[in-house]
């Protein structure tokens, strides 16, 4: 046990964490470089320079990478940094700038000082499995605990910005500044977001036409709302695997429906724990996104790890939180045919972050029927 207890001490040290993060990014430019999965950086690279064109954004180009460009409008545009560097060196330059920007993210979270060394530690596993593929998802999660961190510091200017930048890389990410609603500076983060959101569309005009940018928008809002974006590990493959013949608009339905049940309990807490809101929203809007893949997980699982964090420790809260851990982050795939089968054609993943979905709900449910704690109670 004292040998547990000293590995524990040593690598819960912010140094060491920080070690641990070169050496992942050093492990993932390595794989890059040396297997070349580099598909997503040519689309997200092939946009800059289309935008740059004037040519369409969200059509095929074979020749150039596979499958077709999903992002915001504005997103080739906060790309450009990246893809006007040679490819590798653009490739390695994004991949630290990942790495960096999660670091000292999780680093700020307001989380109490070993907590904190515990959310990076867990989420290495998600951050090497993204930047192997060169995905956005932990840069696009970085933004959205960055709104929380600036709402917690009372800074609504940038907990705006990040808000807005959310929004900007994945149209979803916007959800994130439903968490404005429980502070008392919410309406400054509503006018900075909308004074952001003018400002970086006036960037936009320098590169683009105003009817470029409309036209952009309009194949946007078409591409995302088609069926070419259907991934399914989420509810959906959950339904589809069950042989439910529900519409989707009943799903959609009940998701909101879910959303409208929690915030309403939370407005009506006299203590209410921002880090099981948070926790929610980004759970919530990757297991009812029907654009959700095995990567986009390290969203949801940073909502399971701050869930953990943020709830009073109970048999059955270890025990759904390593679970889900062990099976959705820590075990690689090819360990065994039939695991990776649950977690990829059963999605597996969904599944315990719906479960812990649930345990977020019921656990505020009951805390409507508690007695109201002391002012001075310990709260994230």
């Amino acid at each position: 046990m004292k040998a547990l207890s000293a590995i524990k001490s040593f690598i819960l040290q912010y140094k060491v964490l920080a070690i641990l993060y070169v050496l992942v990014t050093i492990i993932g430019i390595a794989q890059i470089i040396g297997f070349g999965h580099v598909n997503n950086f040519a689309i997200f690279r092939g946009s800059s320079h289309h935008m740059l064109q004037k040519l369409p954004l969200y059509v095929e180009y074979p020749k150039e990478y596979f499958d077709l460009f999903y992002y915001n409008p504005t997103f080739p545009m906060l790309f450009l940094p990246f893809a006007l560097l040679p490819v590798k060196l653009g490739i390695i330059t994004w991949m630290s700038f990942t790495m960096a920007l999660a670091f000292v993210t999780y680093k700020a979270l307001p989380l109490d000082d070993q907590q904190k060394k515990i959310f990076i530690l867990l989420m290495v596993f998600d951050l090497l499995n993204n930047i192997t593929h060169t995905q956005t998802n932990p840069i696009f999660l970085s933004f959205m605990l960055l709104t929380w961190v600036f709402m917690e510091r009372d800074k609504p200017v940038w907990a705006a910005l990040f808000a807005v930048l959310s929004f900007l890389i994945k149209g979803y990410g916007g959800i994130i500044g439903v968490l404005c609603l429980f502070y008392k500076s919410w309406y400054k983060v509503v006018l900075y977001s909308l004074a952001w959101l003018i400002a970086l569309h006036g960037l936009l005009l320098l590169f683009i036409s105003p009817q470029l940018m409309i036209q952009y928008y309009t194949d946007w809002l078409h591409i995302i709302s088609s069926d070419t974006i259907k991934e399914s590990c989420s509810v959906y493959g959950v339904v589809t695997n069950l042989h439910l013949a529900i519409p989707e608009r009943c799903i959609l339905a009940t998701a909101g429906i879910i959303m409208a049940a929690y915030l309403g309990m939370q407005i009506f807490l006299k203590q209410r724990n921002r880090g099981h809101i948070i926790a929610f929203l980004l759970i919530w809007v990757i297991v009812f996104n029907r654009a959700s893949e095995p990567a986009t997980y390290i969203i949801a699982i940073a909502g399971v790890i701050i869930w953990y964090l943020a709830r009073p420790k109970t048999l059955f809260s270890t025990t759904l939180f390593w679970i889900t851990i062990l099976s959705a982050s820590i075990i690689p795939t090819d360990i065994s045919a039939f695991f990776d089968k649950l977690r990829y054609e059963y999605y597996l993943k969904s599944i315990l972050c719906m479960f812990v979905l649930l345990d977020i709900v019921v656990f505020t449910a009951k805390k409507l029927t508690l007695p109201t704690p002391p002012k001075n109670a310990a709260r994230i």
